[in-house]
């Protein structure tokens, strides 16, 4: 979806990806380092960059990995539960 957006996305729109995972990497392509390299060029770009928002799913999810994926974009990185689904939808709306 982060390559899709950076490649194809309308800069004039909404630049984010929303990302709801535990954060165990079962089918990319792309390494951790990888996706870091492109997150960070794309970090540069101001407020064009494109913003990650993840949400730890799982009792066992990988808090560090989401964390570190979200940060250096300006998104957030949320712990999640069936109750709290809503607010975390609800607060990553209010960045736009």
């Amino acid at each position: 979806a982060y390559q899709e957006l950076q490649q194809n996305g309308d800069p004039k729109h909404i630049r984010a990806v929303v990302v709801l995972s535990d954060g165990d990497d079962t089918a990319s392509s792309n390494t951790l380092d990888q996706v870091m390299l492109q997150i960070n060029a794309s970090a540069g770009e101001g407020g064009n960059a494109i913003k990650i928002f993840s949400i730890a799913f799982g009792d066992n999810a990988d808090k560090t990995i989401l964390q570190k994926i979200a940060d250096p974009t300006g998104g957030k990185e949320y712990d999640s539960s069936p109750e709290n689904i809503q607010k975390i939808y609800d607060d990553i709306a209010t960045f736009f």
